[in-house]
């Protein structure tokens, strides 16, 4: 039997440099210097000096150990203590370097973007230790980040949605792998993401649910009303009977345009292997005609041709029903947008990008998390909708 102790892989050491030990020693002299001059301006005089009418008075040093890029540095700080008004004193605090701060900020920030780069809190401890050590970056240093992460991920959750000037509503879900009852089973992520009256896109709720079913978007959905959102003028979806019941419910007779990626992968799977590619060619054509007209002749061509050919083909478009061509109602430059889900495919794409290696993540709240704090931190970028500059058509159709 193996032991498994000749299986761990041991921390990679990085040896001390002369360079490295300057830049602590640099470091280490910029911090003293500052905290030094923040106390002597509160006291109104440097050390061994006489004042007219004393503030107060300097109260011997303290050591202090701070984690920076440049790793761990060593300071020894000035301490004091001001009078108050009823004849007694207070500890002084720095405002540079607060009483509680063991890590800068921008090492913290590091922290996070490993950890939304799909790192485990475990895993991202190891990864840093050759350059901070085990002591100075503690596991529960490490998980206090993420624990500011997760608090700010509630507050983004609940917000308000009044003054958001929603004009369209995306919604899609994707199955995520997630540790649950002991075991590794699916979930699947919901998300809607709204245009702003700007052509702006902004992620407006994520949700984790067993599956795609009604209830399940409608909870979502109940949620954005309550919250603020107002009604869409357009919500484009992936297809899901239970998204679309439950827009219908929340919202009767809203305008709903089904994803026409998600249409023709249902297209393909239901023809011979020996007539997809003539399937895609013909989608194509609907989605490549420039006026409402054309879009409207290309459908006509289509259950022309694939009555003959396939008639399987023809029941499968037909599903759709006014949500085939629903984009044609919007101006011509926003087509590209409107007629698929890839917004949120996108981020969704990134997303699969970054926790890859981990195989499944550890709880529904870590899936949110992640997604949510890559998003916040810059992580995924969203660009503007496609024909932006005819938002304003948008905006007066929702005003009339």
């Amino acid at each position: 039997m193996l032991d498994d102790t000749r299986l761990a892989v041991p921390a990679l050491a990085v040896p001390e440099d002369g360079l490295q030990a300057l830049v602590r020693m640099a470091a280490r002299g910029a911090i003293e210097t500052a905290v030094e001059a923040e106390l002597t301006l509160t006291l109104g005089r440097a050390a061994w000096e006489r004042a007219a009418s004393a503030t107060g008075y300097r109260h011997g040093t303290v050591a202090r150990t701070l984690v920076t890029s440049a790793g761990p540095v060593a300071l020894t700080l000035p301490r004091g203590r001001l009078a108050q008004i009823d004849g007694t004193t207070r500890e002084w605090r720095s405002a540079v370097l607060p009483r509680y701060a063991r890590r800068t900020a921008t090492l913290d920030a590091v922290l996070a973007r490993l950890y939304l780069s799909g790192a485990s809190t475990r895993d991202l401890r190891r990864a840093v230790a050759p350059l901070f050590g085990t002591r100075a970056l503690s596991k529960s240093a490490v998980s206090r980040v993420v624990t500011r992460l997760q608090v700010s991920y509630q507050a983004w959750r609940t917000r308000a949605l009044v003054d958001e000037p929603i004009a369209y509503l995306f919604l899609d879900g994707q199955r995520i792998r997630v540790h649950a009852g002991g075991r590794v089973t699916w979930c699947s992520v919901l998300m809607a993401l709204g245009i702003r009256a700007d052509g702006e896109k902004v992620v407006l709720a994520l949700r984790v649910v067993g599956g795609e079913q009604t209830a399940a978007w409608a909870s979502l959905l109940e949620e954005l009303t309550s919250r603020g959102l107002g009604r869409p003028e357009l919500v484009i979806s992936d297809g899901s009977q239970g998204a679309e019941a439950a827009l219908q419910a929340t919202w009767p007779g809203i305008a709903h345009q089904r994803c026409l990626v998600h249409t023709l992968r249902n297209l393909v799977a239901g023809v011979p292997r020996a007539l997809r590619a003539a399937v895609v060619r013909d989608v194509r054509m609907i989605t490549a005609a420039p006026t409402p007209a054309a879009v409207q002749a290309a459908v006509a061509a289509f259950r022309r041709t694939w009555a003959r050919r396939w008639s399987a083909a023809v029941v499968s478009l037909d599903e759709a029903g006014p949500g085939l061509t629903a984009f044609t109602a919007f101006p011509s430059a926003q087509w590209k947008s409107l007629r698929t889900t890839n917004a949120i495919e996108r981020i969704f794409g990134e997303f699969r990008r970054r926790v890859k290696t981990q195989g499944a993540l550890p709880s529904a709240e870590a899936i949110l998390t992640v997604l949510w704090g890559t998003l916040a931190s810059g992580g995924i970028r969203l660009r503007k909708l496609d024909g932006y500059h005819t938002m304003a058509d948008t905006t007066r159709r929702q005003a009339a």
